[in-house]
């Protein structure tokens, strides 16, 4: 039995950083001043901050592994990640690695929706050191489209952010984190060099690059919370692969997505 890994990278996932609803609910959006407090603790505990690019390439073996290493990642692209996180990682000399949902970049949202970055903000958080990376175009479950959907979920969004921000877009966080055989092929083919998951375990030297386990950052995980992953303590190691429960869920979601898309054409008239 091969024994784990003594090196443990915590790999923290947030949405926003702000007291707005997001997705609804508040869950997913963490107070200024908690994520201010989060950041001064990774600061104060001498922890090396990387990029997701970064760290890809120690999987790779192509870079050593820093001292006491960190991952600050974003998912979906809230304004207020440059309007509030922005300052607060640059005060305490931290990078992060930024995943948008491309085809919400400055446009306006629904009623009911969130807001997006705008194109300025976008290219001020690359020029600042943040790493921007692809959630896909318009945040889908990609393990249930059609290979020309997939195509331009994957490809397309690359290709709309590089048209924004002038430079290489390697990285790539699937949506919801949901991902599979062939979506992994997609994001291979597309030219990303890696790829995050959830699974809400701590990451490791021997990770899969293509998807790198990260741990969802909430409201009320708070500093004890922080101060648990950077211990690597109360979270599982990564595993490589799918868990059983994993694909029957997939299996139930492509069910479900079938039947809702086959309702429009049984209702049509047969004639």
């Amino acid at each position: 039995m091969s024994r784990p890994p003594k090196t443990v990278v915590p790999v923290l996932c947030y949405h926003s950083v702000g007291d707005e609803r997001r997705d609804n609910t508040l869950r997913w959006s963490v107070s200024p001043g908690d994520f201010d407090e989060q950041m001064a603790l990774i600061r104060e505990r001498g922890r090396t901050p990387m990029t997701v690019s970064g760290y890809a390439a120690v999987l790779r073996g192509l870079a050593p592994l820093p001292p006491r290493p960190v991952l600050i990642t974003f998912d979906d692209g809230f304004p207020d990640l440059a309007e509030t996180a922005l300052p607060v990682l640059r005060r305490h000399g931290l990078t992060a690695t930024a995943y948008v949902i491309a085809a919400r970049v400055g446009v306006a949202p629904p009623p009911d929706g969130d807001p997006s970055l705008d194109r300025d903000q976008l290219r001020d958080l690359r020029a600042h050191g943040v790493e921007i990376g692809s959630h896909s175009r318009s945040h889908r479950a990609l393990d249930c489209l059609r290979p020309t959907e997939l195509h331009q979920e994957v490809a397309g969004s690359r290709q709309m952010l590089e048209d924004v921000t002038g430079t290489a877009v390697r990285s790539f966080a699937y949506p919801y984190g949901y991902h599979s055989t062939t979506v992994r092929t997609a994001v291979r083919a597309a030219g990303y060099t890696s790829a995050c998951g959830v699974k809400n375990a701590l990451s490791h030297p021997g990770d899969d690059v293509y998807a790198v386990a990260r741990v969802l950052i909430e409201r009320d995980t708070g500093v004890a919370g922080i101060e648990a992953l950077l211990d690597g303590t109360g979270w599982p190691l990564a595993w490589r692969g799918e868990r059983l429960r994993t694909r029957g869920w997939r299996a139930y979601r492509r069910a479900r997505h079938l039947v809702h898309n086959a309702r429009p054409r049984l209702s049509q008239p047969t004639s």
